[in-house]
């Protein structure tokens, strides 16, 4: 807690308080008897000294507890602190109030003692009080301080991490990806030379967009969707009339975000886990519905089995719950096998 001199001002307040409060006491003796007009000076004047006192003792005694701090910080030296705090700011405070107490005294700033004695004491009284008051409120805003930095520090660290976690969760994308599109080309190459060559010009072209926006966490849905149309463009060179899709999403969604790549991830996923024949065409439907974006596609597994890594889904499970802790909704029916990926409003 830094030296504020604008808190001492507003601390001063306690000693208006504490000096009316013993200007009742006083006339309370007195049987609430006496000049009235004698009553309201000696009210005033006490208001005026006890504000003066508490904020000069005040000054001194935050000035001292800064200096304890930065020598004796709790984490360090909490016993030497706590012995700092219960013996030398006390003493300090009765010090700073003795000659102020002995000033007010001698110019006759004091109506409610009869002696110098009484004045000391008294004030010696509102010192100590004041002090313990001080030290209480500064030690506990010091530790709510440390709390409060504590509680941001955490949560940067935390953010940090999320940060690492995700971009190592969105850089598994980009091998995926590339992986499971060199696979397409090895295996054109041998069904037609022709149209390999045509999928790798549309590939390069496809994956330099990648590459300029796979910094981004989310995308625009519209965005996604010209992509992912690129993505099933690319496909059809090697599948032709065996597969099949269309795109029916409203406009008022457009504006809506996603996670990049993810709808290029579940077509992708249709293709790699589905037979895509003349016999058994594979068709795959875009549209939205509810809030969500919705990839359904033909159920028609392959009969030879093909090994999945898992990164896909699992990928796209941690990367909604670290962005928008959303949930995406996988269900597979007879027929179809349907995909949910919650809109994410436009950030």
């Amino acid at each position: 807690m830094k030296f504020n001199f604008r808190i001492i001002l507003y601390f001063g307040f306690a000693g208006v308080l504490a000096s009316v409060f013993m200007t009742v006491v006083r006339f309370a003796d007195n049987n609430f008897q006496g000049d009235i007009i004698n009553i309201c000076g000696n009210f005033f004047l006490n208001a005026i000294q006890g504000y003066v006192l508490v904020v000069l003792v005040a000054s001194v005694v935050l000035y001292v507890l800064a200096l304890i701090n930065k020598a004796f910080p709790w984490n360090k030296n909490a016993y030497v602190r706590f012995a700092a705090n219960s013996l030398i700011t006390p003493i300090v405070a009765m010090i700073t109030m003795l000659p102020l107490s002995v000033l007010t005294y001698s110019i006759g700033i004091d109506y409610d003692h009869d002696s110098l004695q009484d004045h000391l004491i008294g004030n010696s009284f509102i010192a100590l009080v004041m002090d313990f008051i001080l030290v209480g409120i500064y030690e506990g805003y010091y530790f709510f301080s440390l709390w409060r930095m504590s509680l941001v520090k955490n949560e940067q660290l935390e953010k940090e991490n999320m940060t690492a976690r995700y971009e190592a969760l969105k850089n598994q994308i980009n091998p995926h990806f590339l992986f499971n599109s060199l696979n397409t080309v090895s295996a054109l190459i041998h069904e037609d030379p022709e149209k390999a060559e045509e999928f790798i010009d549309e590939f390069s072209r496809i994956y330099r967009f990648l590459l300029e926006h796979q910094e981004k966490n989310l995308h625009l849905l519209k965005d996604e969707l010209t992509f992912v149309r690129s993505f099933l463009s690319l496909q059809q060179i090697r599948f032709g009339e065996s597969l099949t899709y269309s795109i029916d999403v409203a406009e008022s969604r457009l504006r809506n975000m996603i996670p990049t790549l993810s709808l290029q991830l579940l077509v992708e996923n249709a293709i790699k886990h589905n037979q895509v024949t003349k016999e058994n065409p594979l068709s795959i439907h875009i549209c939205s519905e509810n809030g969500f974006v919705v990839v359904r596609n033909t159920l028609q597994l392959r009969k030879e089995s093909l090994k999945s890594t898992g990164i896909g889904l699992n990928n796209l499970n941690a990367r909604y719950e670290m962005l928008a802790e959303l949930k995406p909704v996988f269900l597979q029916t007879e027929r179809e096998y349907i995909a949910k990926l919650p809109l994410i409003r436009e950030i």
